[in-house]
């Protein structure tokens, strides 16, 4: 078996891991989110929420959590993208250079949501609270740091994949 075909089997199976995530992720939230009720008790954070929070400000947190969501089925997206194209054999592109791009961004933008997201969260849930008692939290976690360093290495390692990509189709192009 050569190693291309090697690479195939094995982009399709994680193809379709990668599509069978995207579609649980989501359904295990919803699920969550229908069979539990939103009250300052089940929110599930690792800060204080006001008990006085309203439903607004425990929906308006919820939205802001959900945005993470957002980003990483984006990022198993262009993973899914870039098995489905490993599968059919297509390596060395521009293409598939682009989509690698794309997957570091995407780590780049769940640590920028990491950072920017949970002060707010805390914030909304915390502004029931009388004044004083109010809190915001800025802080950097080693998830944040592992997901901006992963995220800049994916795009670093998808810019070198273009450059490989140019060459063997200059190298192409002489034969």
């Amino acid at each position: 078996m050569s190693k291309l075909h090697i690479l195939s089997k094995r982009a399709g199976l994680l193809r379709w891991l990668t599509i069978i995530g995207m579609v649980l992720l989501p359904l295990a939230v919803a699920l969550s989110l229908m069979t539990s009720p939103l009250t300052p008790a089940t929110v599930q954070v690792d800060f204080p929420v006001s008990p006085d929070a309203t439903q607004s400000q425990l929906q308006i947190a919820l939205a802001l959590g959900l945005l993470k969501l957002v980003i990483l089925l984006f990022t198993l997206n262009a993973m899914r993208k870039l098995f489905t194209a490993y599968a059919a054999g297509e390596v060395l592109t521009d293409h598939c250079a682009l989509l690698i791009q794309r997957i570091g961004q995407g780590f780049l933008a769940l640590a920028a949501a990491s950072f920017v997201l949970r002060p707010l969260q805390m914030l909304v849930l915390t502004m029931a609270n009388p004044p004083g008692q109010r809190s915001i939290a800025i802080g950097v976690n080693s998830e944040i740091i592992f997901f901006a360093l992963s995220g800049a290495l994916i795009v670093i390692i998808g810019w070198a994949m273009r450059e490989a990509s140019d060459i063997a189709t200059e190298n192409k192009s002489f034969v």
